[in-house]
Formats: C-alpha cells, sequence, structure tokens
C-alpha cells in the first residue's frame, strides 16, 4: 500500500526507483549469466588456462572446439587462484537495483590493492527468496599485465579478456579486452532487434492486410444483404399484395355466386324461350329466380326449363290458368344448378 509516511513506497518498493528496476531487470534479461538471448549472440571465446590448456566458451559455458581454432576472435586469460579473491556477497532482493554501486563500494572497502590497481568482476551466483548470491571477483591490475606477459605471445592489456574460475564458474574482470566482444555482441542484438521488428512488422502488415480484406468481403456481404433485404421485402409486398388480390378475388367470386348476375340469366331465358312466351316479370335474388308471363303452352315452358341443366328445380307455386287473350299464365320458381350443387 501507498503509505502517508513514505509517499513514494509501494509494496516495499520505491517507486522513484522504477526506473533503476526496470533497467536492472532488462540488464539482467540480455547479458545475464543465465540469459537465451546471450547464448544465442555471443561468440565463441578461446580461453588461455594457466596450464597452456586452450578451452573454448560461449555465454559462459564450455563448448567444442570449433573446426577453425584459428578463426576465433575473442580470447580470453584465465588467472590462476592465487591472483583471484574470491567472495560471495549476499545482496537484498530490493537493492538489486544498485546492485553495480553497491559491488563498487565493496571492492573499494575489500580490496587489500590500491584503487588504481584494483580490477574486479562480479556475476549472479544464485537467486533466492529474500536476497541474491553474487559472486565478486578481486584482483591486481600490475599482477594480471604480468602474468599476460610471462605465459602469453601479446602483452597489451587490450590484447586479452582477463577471467577466473569461482565456485565452478566463469567471472570476467572489466577493464581488459572484453570491449570488442561485447560491441561485436551489441551490434548482433541490434541486428536480431531489427530482424525481429521487421517480421513483427511484416506480421502486422500480414494481418492489417487480412483485416482489410476481410473488411471488404465484409462490406460485400452487408451490401449484398441489403439488396437481398431490399429484394425479399420487395417480394415479401408483392406476396401481400398477391394475397390480398386472391382474397378479393375469391370475395368477388363468392359474391358472383351467391348473386348471379341479371342480365347472364335474362340472357339464358331469352334464349330458351321461344317467340309465343313472354314475361311481365322476372324476380332475381341470389340463386332463386321468379318469373311471371304467358305463353301458348305454359307446360311446354316448364318442361323446357326443367330439361335445362342450368336450373336444378323448377317450380309452380300457382297454378297454370287461361287468360282472355287464349294465352295461358304462368308462375315459375327456379333455383339455379350450381347453388345446388354449393348447398
Amino acid at each position: 500500500m501507498l503509505e502517508a509516511s513514505q509517499p513514494w513506497s509501494l509494496f516495499g518498493f520505491d517507486i522513484r526507483r522504477g526506473l533503476h528496476y526496470f533497467r536492472a531487470g532488462w540488464q539482467d534479461f540480455l547479458w545475464g549469466d543465465a540469459s537465451v538471448v546471450l547464448g544465442a549472440i555471443d561468440e565463441v571465446v578461446a580461453a588461455h588456462q594457466a596450464s597452456g590448456e586452450v578451452r573454448y566458451f560461449r555465454a559462459g559455458k564450455v563448448v567444442e572446439t570449433p573446426e577453425n581454432p584459428g578463426d576465433v576472435a575473442a580470447r580470453a586469460v584465465v588467472l590462476p587462484d592465487e591472483l583471484a579473491l574470491c567472495k560471495t556477497l549476499p545482496v537484498p532482493v530490493a537493492a538489486e537495483a544498485d546492485l553495480a554501486s553497491m559491488l563498487a563500494l565493496e571492492v573499494t572497502s575489500s580490496s587489500p590493492f590500491p584503487k588504481a590497481d584494483t580490477c574486479y568482476g562480479w556475476l549472479t551466483a544464485e537467486r533466492r527468496t529474500n536476497d541474491i548470491l553474487v559472486q565478486l571477483v578481486i584482483s591486481s591490475k600490475s599482477a594480471v599485465m604480468a602474468f599476460i606477459a610471462a605465459n602469453m605471445e601479446r602483452q597489451d592489456s587490450g590484447a586479452y579478456e582477463v577471467w577466473a574460475q569461482a565456485a565452478g564458474r566463469m567471472v570476467m574482470l572489466s577493464g581488459f579486452g572484453e570491449t570488442p566482444r561485447l560491441q561485436r555482441n551489441r551490434r548482433r542484438l541490434r541486428r536480431m532487434a531489427m530482424i525481429v521488428a521487421y517480421c513483427l512488422l511484416a506480421v502486422m502488415l500480414l494481418i492489417a492486410l487480412a483485416a482489410g480484406t476481410k473488411y471488404l468481403e465484409l462490406r460485400n456481404v452487408r451490401a449484398t444483404q441489403q439488396q437481398v433485404e431490399q429484394s425479399a421485402s420487395d417480394a415479401v409486398a408483392l406476396r401481400t399484395a398477391l394475397a390480398s388480390s386472391r382474397s378479393m378475388i375469391a370475395e368477388v367470386n363468392g359474391l358472383l355466386a351467391a348473386h348471379p348476375s341479371p342480365r347472364r340469366e335474362l340472357q339464358r331465358l331469352s334464349a330458351l324461350l321461344d317467340d309465343d312466351t313472354w314475361l311481365g316479370l322476372a324476380e332475381i335474388q341470389g340463386s332463386a329466380i321468379k318469373i311471371e308471363g304467358e305463353s301458348r303452352d305454359a307446360s311446354a315452358v316448364m318442361q323446357k326449363l326443367l330439361d335445362q341443366p342450368a336450373y336444378a328445380r323448377v317450380e309452380a307455386p300457382v297454378a297454370i290458368r287461361k287468360v282472355g287473350s287464349g294465352l295461358e299464365h304462368f308462375v315459375l320458381k327456379l333455383t339455379l344448378a350450381d347453388a345446388e350443387d354449393r348447398q
């Protein structure tokens, strides 16, 4: 928690030192002894032992002898145990960001050599829950140079890196010939970072291209969907209009069936009756037709109507009678055949 008495303390860490923590973590990730990145970019180093044996290391680990040992550019001298003062220091985890400064102070206070003649190196030996074990190696520059002059071909301080073995691991002492190799490592790291950035950019471009293509496809699909929806809407409207028209036609047909056309029925009667028959009344109510008139032979008229398939029934509600003109007066009730079938 952020306490009022310590306004810059968060969970026990000084947040003002956040950049230092980040830098220390990043440094350990790139250049730490267990770094995967260092194992990928570091080059092989030919380490000359005090016994005269040459062993080859890469990222602090022993590797097989290369096919062309003469092509190995980096060379190191491994100091004998009597020239290296080794010390294991427990450092609190919270002080990791200031580890380099702490070790510099420790070297100043613990070195038996003059400050100008002191060289040292260190590495993280073990990480524990509450602290970090640091392996510190201190030596004398003049003693190192004397050892190089006595055992190596070249005697300048920049020709060889200087290593010392402590607790089974190689610790590099700074201030000698390690700079060219470290610079080459940084160049390789930059090239690797550029390749990774290029790959990420290419992947992002591919993703963006795929996303753009899918977006265009989506736009086309949406446009097609809108056209289909519009066509479907028109089709639904046409279907609704067709259903309405069919309903109207069925209603009209029903009305026509329930109420036959007077003109058609009168035309039929006119065609059936001859010139000796005339009608004085024709009353049409739905499928029922009532006619009243006179004829020379009313029975023949009734029989002719009975023989007509258009009429299901022909009835005479009133008896046929003679009138003064010598004609027969008749009243007939007709029932249309299609109305009879519907019943």
